[in-house]
């Protein structure tokens, strides 16, 4: 019986194998996938020296795995029913699959994990989501937690705030992408060099962020402790409070969190 088996050999489905096996939380033999694109599925073979089957065969693991897009659930879901026992876990990271419709498929007996990570899993720097529903039979929590750390950080939430956990996270590596991205084509716009510009704003979003981090600080702290009276930062971020930033930011996250409600199933 494999440890894992993974349904969905897409970005993020080879994101986490290698996040697994370089964090040396699994081997590459106690991980099988099964993708239905062959050239996804050779890709993760050859990448990552793991074995490959069915979908009925990836459900024999102890923790199944289902990472494949919204579109293609229904048909995973019919194939994994009857199948899983009360040994076993299935975790989505299916974007829009509600632990309800995924218990139709698992039964009463498997414990069932919903996550909602992010892009950041690519560099071992994602932030998962996730909500858990226990079945009738035991739950290796410890083996769900040592998965979802190899990505990144990871924090349990209420089912109910999973729409939310995708609008601010899920999402969210976009919006520091398109504040990133305006940020360099303003400095292009005003004279500098594109290579210059791109470097200027990367690596201060980067800096900003590892100072969050490793400080633990409060933003707010952050952002005045930057922001002298009379000085460049206020006069910027004066502008911003004058464009209704934060307001713009509110129905941002709104707006999403309604969408991921709508694409819920």
């Amino acid at each position: 019986m494999y440890r894992v088996g993974l349904v969905g050999a897409g970005n993020m489905g080879r994101a986490m194998i290698s996040a697994w096996i370089e964090s040396g939380t699994l081997k590459p033999e106690e991980i099988i996938v099964s993708e239905k694109d062959p050239e996804k599925l050779a890709a993760a073979v050859d990448s990552f020296n793991v074995r490959s089957g069915e979908i009925e065969d990836a459900a024999s693991s102890d923790i199944v795995v289902l990472a494949v897009k919204p579109q293609d659930s229904a048909d995973v879901l019919s194939r994994l029913k009857g199948r899983l026992d009360g040994s076993q876990t299935l975790l989505s990271i299916a974007a829009g699959l509600t632990i309800s419709s995924l218990r139709k498929a698992a039964g009463p007996s498997p414990a069932v994990v919903r996550v909602m990570p992010n892009m950041g899993a690519m560099v071992r720097a994602a932030v998962s989501g996730y909500a858990i529903e226990l079945g009738e039979g035991t739950f290796d929590a410890a083996a769900v937690t040592a998965l979802l750390s190899a990505i990144g950080e990871s924090v349990e939430v209420d089912e109910d705030m999973m729409n939310l956990v995708t609008a601010v996270s899920g999402s969210g590596p976009a919006y520091f992408f398109y504040l990133t991205e305006a940020l360099e084509e303003a400095a292009v716009a005003a004279g500098m060099d594109g290579d210059v510009a791109r470097l200027l704003a990367r690596e201060t979003l980067w800096g900003a962020a590892k100072t969050i981090k490793e400080k633990g600080a409060d933003p707010g702290e952050l952002r005045r402790a930057v922001s002298s009276p009379g000085g460049t930062t206020l006069a910027a971020l004066s502008e911003m409070d004058a464009a209704g930033f934060r307001k713009i930011i509110a129905d941002a996250i709104d707006a999403a969190a309604r969408r991921a409600g709508e694409l819920a199933t």
